[in-house]
């Protein structure tokens, strides 16, 4: 990657923070709808003699489905800010790959998540929106390209705010 310019640095400065707002209206909706943690985790800690598990953290996404581009660096040097950097988390008996995620806690990341993560609900999860609470609109990987998108400064304004407020609406059905 080239050193980038000023005008550069400010639009990457301007993306990350939509990108960090839209995280937490992800984050409210994810709360809301409380799925993981009732439906997947706490039945397969159950199941494991409440040992830890890796859920749906099987590989070290971050490093994997980042792209390289400027933005995904600059999330990157604000998570390692945040929370540290991979390296500066070991622990006994890991159940995933990845460096974040505790094994009692599961994702050490309340925020600057990559686009991958933030944006993942597995299958039965996206059926229990669809059946449970009429939300047809949640699209894993729609969510992850407008994530990717946001964050590059690729998704155009109008989709920008489109998507936003198709997440609170999300949100509001809980």
């Amino acid at each position: 990657m080239e050193p980038e310019s000023v005008s550069e640095s400010a639009h990457i400065e301007s993306n990350l923070k939509r990108y960090l707002e839209t995280e937490r209206l992800l984050n409210t909706f994810f709360s809301a709808f409380d799925y993981c943690l009732s439906n997947c985790i706490q039945p397969a800690l159950q199941k494991n003699g409440h040992r830890p598990v890796a859920a749906c953290c099987t590989k070290k996404y971050y490093a994997s489905e980042d792209l390289d581009h400027p933005a995904f660096e600059r999330l990157r040097q604000e998570r390692e800010r945040l929370f540290g950097k991979p390296q500066d988390h070991s622990w006994p008996n890991p159940v995933s790959p990845c460096e974040y995620h505790n094994p009692f806690r599961g994702c050490l990341l309340s925020s600057h998540k990559s686009p991958i993560c933030l944006a993942f609900i597995c299958p039965e999860g996206i059926d229990c929106l669809r059946k449970h609470h009429g939300i047809y609109g949640y699209d894993y990987l729609g969510v992850y390209y407008a994530l990717e998108w946001i964050l590059t400064g690729d998704l155009p304004e109008q989709h920008y705010l489109e998507f936003k407020e198709s997440i609170i609406t999300m949100t509001k059905k809980f």
